[in-house]
């Protein structure tokens, strides 16, 4: 456990250094370039775990930044609803030129700039360190760097996601150049992503660190749930492929993580408490980790008020708060969740009686979502509103799902519904069969629906599905028009003369 303080320690010292030291260049409204350049001398093996710690740290401050992930993923047009907040019900209703603060800033990308960045300071600059350091060996130097191709890549995958047409920039922008920089169509940016992440996981190893090598002198146990590995690199490989509509290459990168995942020791979490408990998936005592989650224990003194799920959705009974922000309507429930026998929610149609892992307070006035609860570590003290919770952008169920969907797309109908049909049964769903009338690919989506709420997928799914298979009009519409994407925020634009508003937002 000491061991493991150390890193969010070092987590934590690492983002303060590389925020404190970019508040004196608002020319760009981006973190400078210098940040790490003038904070370390690049000149010991030290330097390089502060400067790759801070981009994971620069990484979760982006995606938790004003619950970012799930205003991004799942309020907009999703199943959650605001109670009383006018900002959120604008993000859900796609108003997105509203003047709010909170959408202001959704508005503005410089926060995922900052990693990008950081990421590029670390590729140009770490191998001086191997010159200079005798400790930091060649298979130190290309872990690291690949490490950091790849968190830079995830990061641009996840700006064309909300963005579109962004800037690319490959090298560090310390010589205050950025602003002047042109978008990218959306295309070459993946394209660029895609090739980093080739690059980089012919370096990322499975786990860092064993019994006869050591990654900074620690074994696997004491990185399992921080860095990028071989197969966080294959998921996001496969993600950005889903979202060019490549299934044939979906098909290649999920077969990989489907061959190899014992390789992590990760498994199907075959129980609903494994799920929705206070010390699973979600929990830092979970043991197994997932594909790719950012932590934030409590423990390690990482937890806080904002930048988790729970401050939205939970309440009273749960944490001393009146009413969620969010909360998702009885009706939507009874629809989404059909099935009787599911452990994540089902309705007993002649006692009556719920099933409610993944809400609780159901009978009252508004439904709590309570399936990512960790106060604290798991404590439930709803004096002490204090989330541990972390932030899973993938894991073994997701990426089974999203196979599924590229099999069926690519015609492979029993592999597909094999595979669907192995989430169904842990979550004692009835099995898709020949003779369900639902069609295959939709199935799989309201299968993703039900086991990925709350987890930031809702929205990316619903282009996914209606670009294979036009449903909702309204999103047709958004995808044809553009305005699946958000607005660029006016502070950027007036600081970079080069860029232009998303047409849609004009």
């Amino acid at each position: 456990m000491n061991k493991i303080t150390n890193i969010f320690k070092l987590l934590i010292g690492a983002i303060l250094i590389q925020l404190s030291a970019t508040s004196c260049n608002d020319k760009l409204n981006e973190p400078s370039g210098e940040v790490a350049s003038e904070t370390l001398q690049w000149t010991s093996i030290s330097d390089t775990k502060s400067s790759l710690l801070g981009i994971y740290s620069l990484l979760r401050a982006a995606m938790v930044e004003n619950n970012s992930h799930w205003m991004y993923g799942e309020l907009r047009q999703g199943d959650f609803s605001s109670y009383n907040r006018s900002d959120l019900s604008a993000i859900n209703s796609n108003n997105l030129k509203a003047s709010y603060p909170l959408i202001k800033d959704l508005s503005n990308w410089r926060r995922f700039y900052a990693v990008i960045n950081a990421a590029s300071i670390f590729i140009e600059r770490a191998p001086e360190v191997r010159n200079k350091d005798s400790r930091y060996t060649d298979q130190n130097l290309k872990m690291d760097i690949a490490q950091a191709r790849a968190i830079r890549a995830f990061t641009y995958f996840y700006i064309v996601r909300i963005w579109g047409d962004v800037p690319l920039i490959t090298k560090s922008f310390d010589d205050g150049s950025f602003e002047s920089r042109p978008k990218t169509d959306s295309q070459a940016v993946l394209n660029f992503a895609e090739s980093e992440l080739l690059n980089a996981i012919v370096d990322l190893p499975y786990l860092y660190g064993s019994f006869l090598v050591n990654y900074y002198g620690e074994t696997n146990g004491y990185w399992r749930h921080v860095l990028f590995n071989k197969l966080t690199g294959y998921a996001i490989l496969a993600h950005i492929s889903a979202w060019q509509g490549k299934y044939i290459n979906v098909d290649t990168y999920t077969q990989f993580i489907i061959n190899n995942y014992t390789s992590l020791g990760l498994d199907y979490n075959a129980s609903i408490n494994s799920l929705s408990g206070t010390n699973g998936i979600f929990s830092i005592n979970y043991s197994l980790g997932q594909l790719f989650s950012i932590p934030a224990p409590y423990v390690f003194g990482e937890a806080s008020a904002t930048g988790h799920i729970e401050e939205l959705t939970l309440a009273d009974p749960i944490i001393s708060k009146q009413k969620p922000d969010i909360y998702v309507p009885k009706d939507s429930i009874v629809r989404i969740f059909n099935d009787i026998n599911d452990t994540r929610f089902g309705i007993d149609t002649i006692s009556g009686l719920t099933r409610t892992n993944y809400f609780t307070n159901y009978s009252g006035e508004i439904p709590i979502f309570s399936k990512i609860k960790i106060i604290r570590d798991g404590v439930n003290d709803g004096s002490y509103g204090v989330f541990g919770s972390n932030l899973i952008f993938t894991r073994l169920e997701e990426i089974a799902l999203l196979r599924a969907e590229a099999l069926a797309v690519l015609g492979s109908r029993d592999e597909a519904i094999n595979l669907l049909n192995k989430v169904k049964i842990n979550r004692r769903v009835t099995n898709y069969s020949v003779i369900t009338t639902t069609p295959l690919i939709e199935e799989i989506f309201n299968e993703r629906r039900r086991e990925l709420m709350g987890e930031g997928w809702r929205w990316y799914d619903q282009i996914r599905l209606n670009k294979l298979r036009p449903k909702k009009s309204e999103i047709v519409k958004l995808i044809e028009n553009g305005g699946i994407f958000w607005p660029i925020s006016t502070d950027v634009l007036s600081k970079n003369k080069s860029l232009q508003q998303n047409e849609y937002w004009k």
